[in-house]
């Protein structure tokens, strides 16, 4: 925002500049006159000052591409000019936040062939999805500070919130446990782990270091240490986009609960070492094939946030194309936006994954807890037995399982340890 002063003083000078010409010339007051063309010569130095620093500026910014809802973000704008220049401002648009423009004073010199670097701080204020950070525009005034220049740098970045994530309980003691370092999925059986599994007769070939001697004494022949294979935790997580199955809107919404619910499953997978893989059928796939670490998290999540509930195919369906695909004596966790399943359909589905050694998990998003926003909804008391009926369907099956209300507080109901989970 320009200063009431600067404003002050050059519409003074506009004004004086015409008066002084005109009085000048009718009275042939030639100081006046003079004094009227140092006044022009002033605004048009001042002018040209303003637009050649603003010209001369360049500006990038550094920032990591993502955080989470309500994440404190950190921002730095590098400042490099051709010219010198002062008092310059900085005005960036952070997406994110509420209040998007973030004003920046450097009042420090700029020189040629130096760098500035100015930081402001925001936070993550909207709900999750990807943002835009940008464009800057860098304003610049003449050293009398008559004039101010801008200049908009066409700096754009897209920026990922991601859902606020909760750490699910349970989900660590399905599917394949981890040992001191984990590696590949696989049973226990000789391999190099930490874990001591037996011995065995010397080989030639063995490393010496692996003899076990007070074993070979008692036997009187060489017997070698074995330990057993890493065994390393995988999950994969299947996400229900059908369209049919929208409800609420907003933060209220089943789809907000799926993602949500998807976006926590993944984070607990991924923070206990678990390989993770996610799989979903929207009108653009939900694809994220196994990893593991940050970068991974990071990727599945951008992922998540950029699907829509806009799919024809079930989530039965979806878990059947993907089969292949998931290994055994694994973790399977299926993210439902509705209590209506078909069961036939579900119980051949847990016996194949029963026969893959796949240990299965679900939670269920009751959709018509949610405000309908296409037709009407089922009566209550049908909602009612029906989540009953699918709880106790999955129950006897052996399998941990989660029904989600839109009166649920996400956070507790993920978090608790219960029965059946």
């Amino acid at each position: 925002m320009e200063p009431a002063r600067s404003t002050l003083y050059r519409s003074f000078l506009l004004s004086a500049v015409p008066m002084l010409l005109l009085l000048g010339a009718a009275l042939r007051l030639w100081a006046w006159a003079a004094l009227g063309l140092a006044f022009a010569l002033l605004l048009a130095v001042s002018w040209l000052s303003a637009r050649g620093r603003a010209a001369g500026i360049r500006a990038r910014r550094e920032l990591t591409p993502s955080a989470f809802e309500e994440d404190e973000v950190a921002v730095e704008i590098v400042l490099e000019g051709d010219r010198p220049s002062r008092m310059l401002e900085v005005v960036d648009s952070f997406g994110p936040a509420i209040a998007h423009e973030q004003w920046m004073l450097d009042p420090g010199g700029l020189v040629p062939g130096s760098r500035r670097r100015l930081r402001y701080v925001s936070y993550c204020s909207r709900q999750w999805g990807v943002y835009t950070v940008g464009p800057l525009r860098v304003v610049a005034s003449d050293p009398a500070g008559l004039f101010r220049s801008s200049r908009t740098i066409p700096e754009v970045e897209d920026f990922a919130v991601f859902p606020r994530v909760y750490d699910v309980a349970g989900l660590g003691r399905l599917g394949a446990r981890p040992t001191f370092a984990p590696q590949e999925s696989s049973a226990g059986r000789a391999g190099q782990n930490l874990v001591y599994l037996g011995v065995r007769d010397y080989r030639p070939g063995d490393e010496l270091r692996r003899v076990h001697w007070p074993a070979s004494a008692r036997r009187g022949a060489l017997v070698v240490k074995e330990h057993e294979t890493d065994l390393c935790p995988y999950a994969t997580v299947f996400v229900d986009l059908e369209r049919r199955h929208r409800a609420g809107t907003g933060k209220k919404s089943s789809f907000e609960y799926v993602v949500r619910t998807a976006a926590s499953v993944v984070w607990t997978a991924v923070r206990s070492g678990s390989f993770v893989q996610v799989a979903g059928l929207g009108s653009r796939p939900l694809h994220v094939p196994p990893g593991r670490g940050e970068d991974h998290l990071a990727f599945a999540l951008y992922e998540l946030i950029r699907a829509q509930q806009d799919g024809q195919a079930t989530l039965t369906d979806v878990v059947l194309h993907h089969l292949p695909s998931v290994p055994a004596n694994s973790t399977a966790v299926l993210v439902s936006a509705t209590a209506f399943l078909d069961l036939p359909a579900l119980d051949d589905l847990l016996r194949a994954f029963r026969d893959r050694g796949v240990r299965p998990a679900v939670v269920l998003v009751n959709n018509h807890s949610f405000p309908a926003i296409e037709g009407w909804p089922p009566p209550r008391a049908v909602v009612v037995e029906k989540c009953r009926e699918v709880t106790f369907f999955l129950r006897s099956r052996g399998v941990p399982m989660r029904v989600l209300e839109e009166s649920d507080d996400l956070g507790a109901v993920l978090g608790r340890e219960g029965v059946g989970w």
